[in-house]
């Protein structure tokens, strides 16, 4: 197998994939919750920021209220099998051009966070963003645009902070900023 870029159509029947094929919560599930995953994730970008020796008020504020909305999102949500790391690096193409998800982190919650990687990569645009959101959406039964523009926003502080704390201000990074203030 090797990696390849993933189109729109190729990531919906692995999105899809991954909702028909979750098994029922069980009440001694191994898995943790999302809101967990949540957590981990904003505290390595807090402990990246502080190796960096980063003292910024205002990124330490934007991660701190991305935190909690993302916490909200996962506290509210539908529950299901989630991925819970799908980026392009972690999708293969397997036997016959099948998308294989590899590497899982796999946690109890919301399936929309699976989105949100396909939709933010390479997004400097909120139009664009937005109809990427809605193209999977009608191709994806039961994600909520509304909860995968939710968990872009509270999600785009964690890759937006730490680039504009090293000193980038390319597009993607202000519009990132803009999507995480909100």
């Amino acid at each position: 197998m090797r990696q390849r870029a993933w189109s729109l159509v190729e990531v919906a029947t692995l999105l899809r994939d991954l909702r028909v094929s979750a098994p029922a919560r069980g009440e001694h599930s191994v898995l943790r919750s999302l809101s967990h995953r949540v957590d981990f994730v904003f505290d390595l970008a807090d402990r990246r920021l502080a190796a960096a020796d980063v003292n910024d008020p205002a990124a330490s504020t934007m991660l701190r209220q991305a935190r909690a909305a993302a916490l909200e999102l996962a506290g509210d949500g539908p529950v299901g099998l989630v991925h819970g790391d799908l980026h392009p690096a972690n999708v293969l193409s397997g036997p016959d051009a099948r998308m294989v998800a590899i590497d899982p982190r796999p946690v109890w919650g919301d399936p929309d966070f699976d989105a949100v990687d396909r939709v933010l990569e390479g997004a400097a645009d909120f139009a664009v963003l937005e109809q990427r959101i809605e193209e999977l959406a009608a191709l994806v039964p039961d994600q909520s645009p509304h909860r995968v523009l939710g968990w872009c926003r509270a999600l785009a502080a964690l890759i937006a902070v730490p680039g504009r704390c090293a000193g980038r201000d390319d597009a993607q990074t202000q519009f990132l900023m803009a999507l995480a203030e909100g």
